[in-house]
This record gives structure tokens, C-alpha cells and sequence, in this order.
């Protein structure tokens, strides 16, 4: 039970920090990002915690395809977000 409670609180830190960052902040507020975060079969996959099916989901590649979306995510620099 504890160490369930430490992984949310670290999932909450890693939001927290993800939310300081100027391009994960443009990324997320995307309309075309918000529409497939909207979809209940991809906040499934989200839930489920698989980044495989997440990255496999016909809306993500959909997605990733558009130039405008891909360019703000290769902006994304994962280093940023770890605890240092």
C-alpha cells in the first residue's frame, strides 16, 4: 500500500514538473492533442500505463503524423522532467 502511494506521489511530482515546461504545456494544450486525450478508449490506455499501446493507438500515430504536433513534441525534452 505504501509503495502504491509513493509511485502517485511521484507521478504527481513528474505532472507538477511537466507543467513548468513551456513546450510540454504547448504540446498538451494542442486542440488536435486535446481531442484524442477526449477519447475514453485512449484514457484507457492512459490508465493502463502501456506507452506501447498508447504509441500503437490509430489516433496517436494519426497524430504524430501532423507536422505541427510532431514538431512540439520533438520540442519535449524527457531529461527535463526527471527529478534532476
Amino acid at each position: 500500500m505504501f509503495d502504491q502511494l509513493k509511485g502517485m506521489a511521484g507521478q504527481f511530482q513528474m505532472l507538477q514538473r511537466m507543467m513548468k515546461n513551456e513546450n510540454f504545456r504547448a504540446f498538451i494544450a494542442h486542440p488536435k492533442v486535446q481531442e484524442v486525450f477526449k477519447d475514453p478508449e485512449f484514457q484507457g490506455l492512459v490508465k493502463e500505463n502501456n506507452v506501447f499501446k498508447l504509441m500503437s493507438h490509430p489516433k496517436f500515430s494519426s497524430l504524430m503524423q501532423d507536422p505541427e504536433v510532431r514538431n512540439l513534441m520533438l520540442k519535449l525534452n524527457p531529461q527535463s522532467f526527471s527529478n534532476g
